[in-house]
C-alpha cells in the first residue's frame, strides 16, 4: 500500500472517495425509499404551501388597511382597461378616425445634448 502511495499520491484519495461515494449512495438510497422520508416531504411541502398562504392573506389584509389595491385587483384592471382600448380601437376603425398626431414634436434619439439656440 505505501509503494503504491508514492506512485501516484492521489491514488488513495481518489480510492478512498469512491468507497465514501458507494456508502453515502448505499444509505441515501435507503433513506429516500423510506416511509419516514415520503412523510417529511409531504409535511414539508404542506408546510410550505401554509406558509405562502398565510403571507398572501398578510399581505391582502396590509394593503386593504392601506386602501392599496392587492394584485390581483391592479391585474383586473389591467385587464379591463387593455379590453377597452381594444374595443375602442375597434370603434375608431369603423368610423374610419385616423390616428392621432402627437401634439408636440418629439425629441430626437441621439446620444448628443441639445444644442442651446
Amino acid at each position: 500500500m505505501l509503494r503504491s502511495m508514492t506512485a501516484d499520491p492521489a491514488a488513495f484519495f481518489r480510492t478512498m472517495l469512491a468507497e465514501w461515494e458507494k456508502a453515502a449512495n448505499s444509505v441515501g438510497g435507503q433513506y429516500l425509499r423510506s416511509e419516514d422520508w415520503t412523510r417529511a416531504m409531504h409535511g414539508a411541502g404542506g408546510a410550505t404551501l401554509q406558509v405562502q398562504e398565510a403571507m398572501h392573506d398578510a399581505a391582502t389584509r396590509a394593503l386593504a388597511a392601506a386602501n392599496m389595491p392587492s394584485r390581483e385587483e391592479v391585474a383586473d384592471l389591467s385587464a379591463r382597461l387593455g379590453r377597452m382600448e381594444a374595443q375602442l380601437a375597434r370603434i375608431e376603425a369603423a368610423l374610419g378616425a385616423a390616428p392621432a398626431a402627437p401634439d408636440r414634436p418629439r425629441p430626437t434619439r441621439t446620444r448628443k445634448p441639445p444644442t442651446g439656440a
